[in-house]
């Protein structure tokens, strides 16, 4: 029996964040999917030094930024997409200072110090971001982020984007039949932290992407080809993330930059590749392909970009062999002579023997009605034994 036949799911992304990072103000209900870059700017002895200018930029998009440290030597950027930065520090008396090399994930918080040396402000000091301060010191949430590397070479089975969430400590996977999980969209089929499975938040780039009236059901996966990266936090995150009581998931779409990049993909499964299920007497067909393409780039040099994919998904898959015991042929057509000498059958209501066990003068129109359903059955299954012994149908 055919299952899912040919699921065919398309999915159409075009993000220009970049962009509208340049120009508008980021609503705080996608915070998700942004991060923030802070520090303090000190001098040689100590001291803060107020009022320095702070440049921040987007080395994949060239985004800028500025601000000047308080009173205290403090500066923050909030609501930068992420990426990789660079972040520039001048101040009369000093030499320009840069650190470069920052990565930014998704609800990213890092902090970039700076102690400036005294010096001609035509002259730079450059550190890269290794040397640069990646815990997170500014919320205590316990979070784990999933990266564009990790992404792409973990292998996913049924290419559900849901899998990520069982990566992390504390995550029990409910029912390990990927391919029904892909085709129910179901969100449910894992616990973390022994949450309720319909406690989970999962968001894309912010916003909300599950059914509201059922809590289980997703209302896009999301290809893995076009997720950058995943942040998961697990527990003690911020108001903001509120509505369930389980872990907030959001992934984060990949977006354009000044350089084009893409890809043409295709993922399959195939029963000839696969071993025998342990509990099944053989393997069922299966047939599953997940192929698309995505291209990313610049539509204004430094100011407008785009990013597009579309994705199908094929599935041709058998339900999973199970093994009965039927009547054979005999039986059906009322031959129990199989069964001498150890059973004799009688006559009913008396303690005369049927000679050679055989009835077949005595079946009703009923018993040959349900003698029929089970010779069909025999018919239609995978394999059959015509013998009167145990589990003779493979179906």
């Amino acid at each position: 029996m055919q299952s899912g036949n040919h699921l065919l799911k398309s999915v159409f992304v075009a993000v220009v964040i970049a962009a509208a990072a340049c120009f508008l103000s980021v609503s705080a209900s996608a915070q998700t999917s942004f991060g923030r870059i802070s520090g303090t700017v000190s001098a040689p002895d100590g001291s803060v030094v107020p009022g320095a200018q702070v440049i921040v930029k987007n080395t994949e998009t060239q985004l800028t930024r500025q601000t000047t440290t308080d009173q205290q030597g403090f500066y923050v950027f909030t609501e930068l997409p992420i990426g990789t930065y660079s972040v520039e520090v001048n101040q009369t008396g000093f030499s320009k200072s840069t650190r470069s090399g920052l990565v930014l994930v998704a609800d990213g918080r890092l902090t970039a110090d700076f102690t400036l040396v005294v010096g001609s402000t035509s002259q730079t000091v450059e550190v890269q971001g290794t040397n640069t301060e990646t815990l997170n010191t500014t919320s205590g949430e316990l979070s784990r982020v999933i990266d564009t590397k990790q992404v792409a070479n973990l292998p996913l089975n049924g290419r559900n984007y849901i899998q990520l969430m069982t990566l992390v400590p504390g995550a029990v996977v409910t029912n390990p039949d990927q391919f029904s999980v892909t085709t129910s969209l179901a969100a449910n089929n894992q616990t973390i932290n022994g949450n309720r499975g319909d406690s989970n938040n999962l968001t894309v780039d912010g916003a909300y992407n599950m059914v509201a009236g059922s809590n289980t059901s997703l209302m896009n996966n999301v290809s893995a080809e076009f997720i950058n990266e995943v942040k998961l936090q697990t527990s003690n995150f911020s108001a903001e993330y509120g509505r369930m009581s389980g872990p907030a998931f959001n992934i984060v779409t990949k977006n354009g930059t000044n350089d084009f990049h893409g890809s043409l993909f295709e993922y399959f499964r195939n029963d000839v590749l696969d071993a025998t299920n342990y509990f099944a007497p053989s393997k069922t067909a299966l047939r599953f392909n997940d192929f698309g393409y995505s291209l990313g780039g610049p539509i204004i040099h430094n100011k407008l970009f785009f990013f597009v994919g579309e994705e199908w998904k094929r599935l041709r898959q058998n339900q999973t062999t199970q093994r009965q015991t039927i009547p054979d042929s005999a039986f059906l057509s009322g031959d129990f002579s199989a069964l001498l000498p150890k059973t004799q059958l009688y006559y009913p209501g008396t303690k005369t023997p049927i000679p050679n066990n055989n009835v077949s003068n005595l079946i009703t129109p009923d018993g040959k009605a349900i003698a029929n359903v089970y010779a069909l059955m025999a018919k239609t299954g995978a394999k059959f034994v015509d013998a009167p012994v145990a589990n003779n149908l493979t179906r």
